[in-house]
């Protein structure tokens, strides 16, 4: 009797081993990190740590936070389970076929604006396959006043505190308003980043820009260290250059940036204009943004892109990428926006290019800029001006 007990448990023994051994050999549970990048390398997409243009230390986990397939505070050793790998899967497969692979992840988009019910987050996803990471936003209202200033400010900021990693909010103000100082201090308060001025544009002119007023807002600007962003259009409105020059020399600590080529090319090609304050004043910066006008754009490119190309190879320390895509509600369809900024990262990088808003010939010449031009262009002129 008792040598049948002790081959009982001599049996029982054997099989817990075996179920031991058998446990040992199946597959560990995986990472985040692990799970990332199995799922992208086996989607054709291997990433190293020199594709991106700020220091990751895992580059898998750093692309889907782009992507917004994960949190933004996951980390690569986070246990993973079924439920976290479809979700995944799920949100990167309809996209995976969109991703523009150039390895200069982590771009900055320094103009876009924003208007109420316009689809941040969707904008945000069609914006991370070409690698940006972060997106400058204006809050613009229909007419030059503080009213829907405020009203879509309420809303920018807001989203700004949803994604405070990829959201960079500007805010927007009347510079005819006598009380638009108190206002660039509350908005600054509350969050805002830097100050975008339309009043330069020519269907909204109605103010000097470096009058009494507007210098207490440039003084905010340099009390606060934030940036300011100017629509001006010094070859549409008389005297306007003259104001700019005066001002960019009374606010040296102020960063300006000066946006769409200095709005010299809304009338003709002249980069002389705005290569002289460029030379005149070391804190101002301009950025290549087209917005509406893009078909306007690309006459004036397809005229003379060399001469265009060489003045942005002359000024690359001081030049920004952006778009100036007016989010609103007619604007959220992924295929619009993602099709709208590859016209713009097309121009910048390729030599030739397809982009179908507002032409019938379609194929365009580009910068075909190098990497180490594009770098400064998305990433480190913007992270001089920002302060990052």
């Amino acid at each position: 009797m008792v040598r049948k007990s002790l081959l009982v448990l001599l049996a029982i023994a054997i099989i817990a081993i075996g179920i031991v051994a058998v446990h040992d050999l199946r597959p560990r549970p995986q990472t985040l990190g692990e799970y990332l990048q199995d799922l992208f390398v086996t989607n054709g997409i291997a990433l190293s740590e020199e594709d991106f243009l700020e220091p990751v230390d895992d580059p898998y986990l750093a692309f889907a936070k782009m992507l917004n397939l994960i949190p933004g505070s996951s980390q690569s050793d986070d246990r993973m389970n079924e439920r976290k790998a479809r979700l995944i899967s799920k949100q990167f497969l309809p996209v995976k076929d969109n991703l523009h692979l150039d390895g200069l992840y982590g771009k900055i988009d320094m103009h876009e604006h924003y208007r109420f019910r316009g689809d941040i987050k969707l904008f945000l996803k069609a914006a991370s396959c070409f690698g940006i990471s972060k997106v400058l936003f204006v809050p613009t209202g229909y007419s030059p006043d503080n009213k829907y200033h405020k009203i879509y400010w309420t809303f920018l900021i807001a989203a700004a505190r949803r994604y405070p990693d990829q959201i960079i909010p500007f805010c927007t103000i009347d510079e005819a308003d006598p009380h638009a100082a108190e206002l660039v201090e509350q908005y600054i308060l509350e969050g805002a980043k830097g100050i975008k001025l339309i009043g330069g544009h020519p269907s909204f002119y109605d103010e000097p820009l470096n009058s009494e007023n507007m210098y207490r807002v440039y003084e905010k600007a340099a009390e606060y260290g934030v940036p300011v962003l100017i629509h001006g259009s010094i070859i549409n409105i008389p005297g306007l250059e003259d104001q700019l020059d005066q001002v960019y020399g009374d606010f040296p600590e102020v960063t300006f940036i000066h946006a769409h080529y200095g709005s010299t090319i809304m009338a003709g090609i002249d980069l002389d204009r705005i290569a002289e304050l460029l030379d005149k004043h070391p804190n101002l910066y301009i950025d290549l943004s087209m917005g509406g006008g893009i078909a306007r754009y690309h006459r004036y490119l397809k005229q003379d892109l060399e001469t265009i190309r060489d003045f942005v190879i002359e000024y690359q320390d001081r030049i920004l990428f952006g778009s100036d895509i007016i989010l609103r509600p007619a604007r959220n369809d992924f295929d619009w926006l993602y099709e709208r900024i590859s016209c713009d990262i097309d121009l910048h990088e390729k030599a030739e290019y397809t982009c179908e808003f507002g032409e019938s010939d379609w194929v365009h010449q580009g910068f075909n800029l190098d990497k180490e031009i594009l770098r400064k262009l998305y990433y480190e002129n913007p992270k001089k001006v920002l302060g990052l």
